[in-house]
């Protein structure tokens, strides 16, 4: 006798002589199969949604990287338009006190880009910025909204990267004492993304200069302070005149810095502040940069 055969039986067993296999099967109620009916519904609107998330998700993110595509091949053949490589400051500074001493008036003459042929593509263009051997290098544009520029590219395109901008209340031509220029943070490193490589000083000391070529010619800034700012802070006042105020202004740039650059800044210098969203967005990443010519 097996083992199976030798097990205890079942009061069912005892009661109509029938092994557990052997049983008649009910058929289920009305109920349970509603029940199970409700069930392969919900499942199956479950099972829905999750391929139209997964759909959607893949959608979402194929748009992004083709969008990150676009932007960036724009603003890679827009590089054809920069003719030369930036001049050392210290050499420029040099040639410029060379005319002084020789009567001659100190200037620096538009070479670098052309700047006609953007603004025969872009009427809104004023210039280019640039800090060497990183990825910054764009087109510089202006216009009297500040919103347009956040979601479209120098060509007007409707593209997430959107363009390096000035401040619409500023002046085009930098005559401000102080110019704010904005430039998203990309996933991609694109734009204005490596700013927040300045939250080094090793970073800062191998890239101290931003250059801004505009309709009178070439200029360096040189970099003073980097830091976080909130989007209410003093760093995005403008309108200011060579006073105490002003004075007090940079002060507060200075000493919010990350670290001591060893660049001192007076009433007497022109600066430019670059601003970038942070990665949570609760803020705002921030270089300032003086004028040296």
């Amino acid at each position: 006798m097996t083992a199976r055969e030798k097990r205890t039986k079942t009061k069912y067993e005892k009661k109509n002589g029938l092994t557990r296999e052997e049983r008649p099967r009910r058929r289920p109620t009305a109920r349970q199969r509603r029940t199970r009916r409700i069930r392969s519904l919900l499942l199956g609107i479950f099972l829905g949604l999750c391929i139209c998330l997964l759909i959607f998700s893949v959608w979402k993110l194929a748009s992004i990287l083709l969008g990150y595509q676009s932007g960036e091949k724009e603003y890679k053949e827009l590089r054809q338009y920069v003719l030369e490589e930036p001049e050392s400051p210290d050499a420029v500074l040099d040639g410029m006190s060379g005319e002084e001493e020789d009567g001659g008036e100190a200037s620096v003459p538009m070479t670098r880009i052309d700047l006609d042929s953007l603004k025969a593509l872009n009427s809104d263009a004023v210039g280019w910025i640039e800090i060497p051997d990183t990825a910054i290098s764009y087109p510089l544009v202006h216009t009297t909204d500040n919103t347009f520029y956040l979601t479209h590219t120098f060509l007007k395109e409707t593209n997430r990267s959107g363009s390096i901008f000035i401040e619409n209340l500023n002046s085009a031509d930098f005559t401000d004492l102080h110019t704010i220029i904005y430039g998203h943070n990309m996933k991609n490193g694109s734009m204005f993304a490596g700013l927040k490589e300045y939250d080094t000083q090793s970073y800062f000391e191998a890239h101290p200069y931003v250059y801004v070529d505009l309709a009178d010619g070439s200029h360096c800034y040189q970099i003073f302070s980097c830091h976080e700012a909130a989007e209410t802070d003093i760093t995005y006042t403008i309108g200011y005149q060579a006073n105490d105020t002003y004075a007090s202004f940079l002060e507060s740039l200075k000493s919010a810095s990350l670290y001591d650059t060893g660049v001192d800044v007076s009433t007497d210098d022109s600066v430019i502040t670059l601003s970038t969203c942070t990665k949570n967005g609760e803020s705002r990443f921030v270089v300032h940069a003086k004028k040296l010519y």
